[in-house]
């Protein structure tokens, strides 16, 4: 049997939660039904997102990033190199 959205979407934001390091205490599992409930009402498309906006928004989620955090280059710098045809 598939899962509905609703169990698709509650799944997701758990494992989010868990993967960012967050504890799932009785009252934030709460918070989260009921931010899936009222996202549900409001005919959201994206249950996932508007789950996760709701929860930002009642104060429960906080950004953990710095603002001062800096990402590692995504390629090492370029170095110039001969395998010995000539001059170079």
């Amino acid at each position: 049997m598939r899962a509905t959205t609703a169990e698709h979407a509650l799944r997701r934001v758990l494992a989010w939660l868990r993967w960012a390091g967050w504890e799932l205490t009785p009252e934030l599992q709460q918070a989260v039904l009921q931010a899936l409930a009222d996202s549900i009402a409001a005919q959201q498309g994206d249950l996932f997102g508007a789950c996760l906006q709701a929860l930002q928004q009642r104060g429960l989620l906080q950004r953990q990033g710095t603002s001062d955090t800096v990402c590692p280059p995504l390629v090492p710098p370029l170095q110039r190199g001969s395998i010995g045809y000539g001059e170079y």
